[in-house]
């Protein structure tokens, strides 16, 4: 379980008197927020028993639709490492289907008791330390979807090494198998050291390996990793089976994996990871990451830093552009203690009509703005070589985020991409889940978990004629039986999901949900929903999104039986 920060305690306890501004004015500005909702012990309709120090909140991620037919149209994972079914911090991680708005429809908790969870969790196993989606790992397989949990104070192997189960689940969020990758399960043949704290984050990558043996690629943090000097951090991309078996791995760190940047001892990197597809366009990587480092001391004393890396397809790092108060050209005021990168997330491209490639969101629970350690968000403009562009914060005097913060909340200590959960009912562009663990909505230290639906902007126009863009096709034949084929077509590397959807909305099948190179490409549909079952006569909606975003107009196929 983490710990307040000395400077936060210190604060509380001497009664120090700290001067807040003025709130933000409202105004219409890319990164800023329109509106937001609360998921905590007294808000957003979670009906679940949060107790004292269970820190809901810590760990974040966005796990798709997950129950298809079902009412929600997004399940968000959330991680409460202080959650004592079974022991005392144990962990847990509840899957929560939310409706447009961001409340909570229905949620199901998977803890050493509860969920169908059937892995071997100790006290201070810390389960839920981090959270990924990694889509439907296991294919053809009973799951409709694959979730890997961070248990940084596992202890296979020897005291805190770390270790992340991966979770397959079914549409109502129960688990139907798992499988652990520590020092002594998983095929994970990694050197881990005690007090490494494997898992303490981690991210789905998609298939990093192309045409390569595996089928899904993990990025997972080790901040207590002493290559080079003490608790100077790794990342290990773990290329995984479908069955969650390591296949193979490439340690990212400050003595291996191409990684050329100076780490100073305790800089922690690793501190959080994100996926930011390929970044550089024709600059040649596989695919970029972003890397949090709370501990660096650019400027001050743990004032933290991003790094972005460009990966090989085999994991190595090809180049890298760090982010920090005196590198990157992000120009934010930074402080002592604000430990910028503790979460990361990628937005896709927010600001359609810029120069920036990708939005980059960044957590700094340490930030001060309204009280100590209120906590903030930057959503950072990124430029083809990790460069900052321009930034916008939002915290409890910025941004325009109206939610009350309190002091020591740590706004910011967990961060997910959702897409646009909301269409059509704001002016939302994408929508930002961000982590307030520490928060005391029912008690001390309970947690919470704020819905930010944040500003954008669309294109102005089409492009050029002839200009390269992506586009979803005609499904043919159309009508059809037994199969039709949906080509589309993309401008440049992205994340791709191609849906299947009845026409209430609902969808039923993912026909793509990875990782895709630019140009011509088709997909078949076999008219069979996720678990197989060959769907109803009628009409369905094809839809594409490129990196969480609709780019195309839907497309429906008839089926004819």
């Amino acid at each position: 379980m983490r710990i307040k920060s000395p400077r936060v305690l210190a604060l509380l306890l001497t009664g120090a008197v700290v001067l807040v501004g003025a709130g933000a004015p409202a105004w219409s500005q890319v990164g800023t927020v329109v509106s937001h909702q609360k998921l905590s012990d007294l808000a957003g309709n979670f009906t679940a028993v949060i107790d004292n120090a269970d820190e809901f909140g810590g760990a974040v991620a966005r796990l798709g639709d997950l129950d298809g037919k079902g009412p929600s149209v997004v399940a968000l994972a959330v991680g409460t490492t202080g959650d004592d079914d079974g022991g005392p911090n144990r962990g847990a991680v509840y899957i929560l289907f939310l409706d447009r708005t961001g409340n909570t429809l229905s949620y199901q908790k998977i803890s050493n008791t509860a969920g169908g969870f059937t892995g071997v969790l100790e006290n201070a196993d810390d389960f839920g330390s981090s959270v990924a989606f990694l889509g439907d790992l296991d294919g053809a397989g009973p799951s409709v979807a694959a979730l890997a949990v961070g248990t940084a104070g596992d202890d296979d192997g020897g005291l805190d090494r770390g270790a992340v189960y991966i979770l397959f689940l079914k549409a109502d969020g129960t688990v139907l198998s798992n499988q652990k990758i520590s020092d002594t399960a998983g095929n994970f043949t990694a050197v881990i050291d005690s007090a490494d704290e494997l898992g303490g984050t981690c991210f789905g990558l998609g298939d990093l390996d192309g045409a390569g043996p595996s089928v899904a690629a993990l990025a997972v943090g080790a901040i207590g990793d002493d290559d080079g000097g003490i608790n100077r951090g790794c990342v290990y991309v773990l290329f995984l089976q479908s069955n969650g078996n390591v296949l193979s791995f490439q340690k990212i760190s400050n003595t291996t994996g191409g990684f050329t940047a100076t780490l100073d001892n305790a800089d922690e990197f690793g501190s959080s990871v994100t996926g930011l597809g390929d970044l550089d366009g024709v600059g040649g990587s596989a695919g970029a990451l972003a890397v949090g480092a709370i501990g660096d001391d650019d400027g001050g004393t743990d004032r933290g830093a991003v790094y972005v890396l460009f990966l090989n397809t085999t994991g190595i790092v090809a180049a890298h552009q760090k982010i920090s108060d005196t590198a990157g050209n992000f120009t934010a005021p930074l402080l002592n203690l604000d430990e910028l990168g503790g979460a990361v997330a990628s937005l896709g491209k927010l600001d359609r009509n810029g120069a920036a490639v990708c939005a980059l969101a960044v957590g700094a629970a340490g930030d001060d703005d309204g009280g100590p350690s209120h906590g903030a968000v930057y959503i950072m403009q990124l430029n083809s070589a990790g460069s900052v562009l321009s930034y916008q914060k939002i915290s409890d005097t910025a941004g325009n985020f109206t939610g009350v913060l309190h002091d020591a909340d740590e706004f910011g200590g967990a961060l997910c991409a959702m897409g646009d959960i909301n269409t059509g009912l704001d002016a939302a562009e994408t929508t930002l889940v961000t982590g307030a663990s520490f928060d005391d909505d029912g008690g001390p230290d309970r947690g919470a978990a704020w819905i930010l639906f944040i500003e954008g902007t669309q294109p102005v126009d089409a492009g050029a004629p002839g200009a390269p863009r992506n586009m979803l096709g005609s499904a043919s034949p159309n009508p059809f039986n037994p199969t039709t084929t949906i080509p589309f077509t993309m401008a440049e590397t992205g994340w791709v999901e191609i849906h299947i959807s009845n026409v209430q909305g609902r969808i039923v099948r993912e026909l793509v949900l990875g990782r895709t190179g630019p140009g011509a490409h088709a997909v078949v549909w076999d008219g069979r929903d996720r678990a197989g079952n060959l769907v109803a006569s009628g009409a369905y909606v094809y839809k594409l999104q490129v990196n969480q975003r609709s780019v195309a107009a839907p497309g429906k196929a008839v089926l004819l039986k």
